[in-house]
């Protein structure tokens, strides 16, 4: 009975030491924090914009209810070249090239997509959100692990499946009662 025990808690110690493994080696990395960073223009003339962290910024317009500031976006754009105002007969034409001020915030809205909220000092005439990067949406766990203790006598439990197929997981189960042990082969359908 002594023995049955020793090898219950061997087991029972390398199912949690294989859990912690696998939580150290698969965890995520914590988020890199935003810091500054200068202005680059590029070689085809567009610029990567200077960022300035601010977590208590807020956004010039306003912002649908639930959902979390993500970016703010401030831009000064001028005319590449003046654009004449005609001022009427006999006057001569004026030359101004008047810079447009464009504020943007990216939000992440309730059902956790992504939107851009624009506004300008002048009439904005179009503008378009383009998602890019895609998301692979919800991915199904492969492993299901499992321990449990009978309540009524000294019995406990180790289980581990696998997604064979679909919502199909097949594994294995060691029952421990006392001084028996029992081994199953498992089928589970996940719905």
């Amino acid at each position: 009975m002594n023995k049955l025990y020793l090898w219950g808690g061997v087991a029972l110690a390398l199912i949690l030491a294989g859990f912690l493994g696998a939580y150290y080696m698969f965890r995520p990395d914590p988020p890199k924090p935003e810091t500054y960073a200068e202005e680059v223009v590029q070689l085809d003339g567009s610029k990567v914009l200077e960022r300035k962290p601010q977590p208590n910024a807020k956004p010039v317009h306003m912002v649908p209810r639930g959902s979390k500031v993500e970016r703010i976006i401030h831009l000064k754009v001028a005319s590449p070249s003046p654009v004449a105002i005609d001022m009427g007969a006999g006057v001569a034409p004026s030359f101004e090239c008047p810079t447009v001020e464009v504020d943007m915030t990216i939000i992440e809205n309730k059902d956790k997509s992504h939107s851009v909220i624009a506004s300008a000092n002048g009439q904005i005439l179009r503008g378009v959100d383009i998602p890019v990067a895609l998301t692979d949406g919800y991915k199904e766990p492969k492993w299901m692990l499992g321990l449990g203790k009978n309540l009524l006598d000294e019995g406990w439990m180790v289980r581990g499946s696998r997604r064979v197929i679909g919502p199909v997981f097949g594994g294995v189960m060691y029952l421990n009662h006392g001084e028996k042990y029992e081994v199953f082969g498992t089928v589970d359908l996940i719905f």
